[in-house]
């Protein structure tokens, strides 16, 4: 039996699919019954409608379009179970609902609210879209009238316009992803309908970590390589292939393996760990390794889906990030350079000193210039995850901290770039932090006795 996807719409008014949008648009019940079909297949589907059941009579044009077509339509806050799909704008829908339905391979129709004209309530449906790379912008877009419909996808098989009072407008953050993507934008380039399609999602897996320094003596074969899929569904990697670099060592998973959304399985030297996956590389000798190596990973086909290279001293860094829990972060930090700031006194340990400067670039935004602050200007340019959380911009800092491309620095006289505001190193502990998806830089600035509160701010790069 073929595994079904789920699938999402989203729309930047609720008043397309409203009585008023199908006495505006003669096309908005054919744009209905399309995403009937899409959301089935083609078949007869069950469809309910989270709204009010004493407004039932605002979607009524809806309704009937539904079931002439041969679906089942129910409305109110009630969920039958079993259904194909569930249509809404009200945010007080439980997110879980919605995500256990789109995960069991269910359809979610999602709409922005544009009735009161004080607060974007569509805003609130971002927890849950956060997790698939779409957002609701913050306020109204204020485009109303007929919009034209410019896509070729099966949704909007012969829609030439739909009708809309006002909307919220959409942005696709992850437009790497193949899954998720905007298919109407307005003339001033507002997202205006969105979808994800599950089935059409990026295998996201890579290698996360290489343990190269076993303690079993000779053999090390408590050595692993992880592997983590990131990707926003499970994915098969029967068939897959692990290369260590320096020995020649290749591993292969078997038929059947499915590594699920967001887990992690190893692969050990020699030995079986269940907990793991109970992956075993089988080899009597060393597969990684000490002084520098690198991992490769290759999906069925041969291509090249990740590549992890470490030194000595690069893994004697993630040991340290990943015994503070912070497991994709790159650290920047020369040994030398450690002993000869421990050198220089105070009550602050290095390891201290790096757990403040991390928790200041999540979360303080007191001095002008933070990182946080950073990622709320920049938030619709770049594509942040900015709006879940009601504008609470630390949710976004979280977002990029936890991204395996940003990069912590520990300063040093020879840095190139030293904080504007003449902080000395000799009294303080001083952290760069650069993402790349930001074109700015910011410092944290811990005080090596303890007695000053840490902050970070920063400046653009150009």
């Amino acid at each position: 039996m073929n595994k079904k996807f789920g699938k999402i719409i989203l729309a930047n008014d609720a008043s397309t699919l409203s009585n008023l949008g199908f006495e505006q648009s003669p096309d908005a019940a054919t744009f209905a019954i399309n995403i009937a079909n899409w959301f089935t297949g083609g078949r007869p589907g069950k469809f309910h409608s989270y709204s009010d059941p004493d407004r039932r009579e605002s979607e009524s044009a809806l309704a009937q379009t539904m079931t002439q077509a041969g679906h089942t339509w129910t409305v109110g806050y009630d969920i039958p179970e079993n259904v194909d799909a569930i249509f809404t704008h009200e945010t007080t829908i439980d997110d879980p609902i919605l995500r256990d339905l789109v995960n069991a391979g269910g359809s979610v129709y999602l709409a922005a609210d544009t009735e009161d004209e004080d607060y974007a309530t569509g805003y609130e449906f971002n927890w849950f879209l956060w997790e698939v790379g779409l957002q609701f912008k913050e306020g109204y877009n204020g485009i109303s009238g007929n919009q034209p419909i410019n896509s070729e996808h099966p949704i909007f098989a012969g829609v030439k316009s739909l009708y809309q009072r006002n909307g919220s407008s959409i942005i696709d953050f992850q437009p790497d992803e193949q899954a998720n993507q905007i298919l109407v934008s307005s003339s001033d380039g507002e997202g205006l309908y969105a979808i994800l399609d599950l089935s059409k999602a990026t295998p996201h897996v890579r290698i996360n970590r290489i343990f190269s320094d076993g303690s079993v003596k000779s053999t090390e074969a408590d050595e692993y390589i992880a592997i983590v899929n990131e990707s926003l569904v499970d994915i098969d990697i029967s068939g897959w292939k692990i290369q260590g670099i320096n020995r020649n060592q290749e591993f292969y998973f078997p038929t059947g393996t499915v590594l699920k959304k967001g887990a992690e399985c190893r692969v050990y030297t020699n030995e079986v760990h269940p907990e793991s996956g109970g992956f075993s590389f089988g080899s009597k000798r060393s597969v990684w390794n000490n002084s520098s190596d690198e991992g490769r990973l290759y999906d069925a086909q041969g291509n090249l889906m990740s590549s992890y290279a470490y030194t000595e001293q690069s893994q004697m860094l993630s040991n340290l990030t990943k015994s503070l829990g912070y497991d994709n972060l790159i650290l920047e930090a020369d040994p030398e350079a450690i002993k000869a700031q421990q050198a220089l006194g105070g009550k602050v340990t290095f390891e201290e000193a790096l757990t403040f400067a991390y928790d200041s670039f999540e979360a303080d935004n007191t001095e002008e210039g933070s990182a946080v602050d950073a990622i709320a200007q920049e938030a619709a340019a770049v594509g942040v995850p900015y709006a879940y959380f009601n504008g609470d911009h630390v949710s976004s800092a979280y977002h990029y901290m936890q991204k395996p491309t940003t990069k912590i620095t520990l300063c040093t006289p020879q840095t190139p770039m030293l904080p504007t505001r003449g902080e000395s190193i000799e009294a303080n502990w001083i952290f760069m932090l650069q993402i790349p998806e930001l074109n700015t830089v910011h410092w944290a600035i811990i005080d090596r006795s303890g007695e000053e509160e840490v902050y970070n701010y920063g400046c653009n790069l150009s």
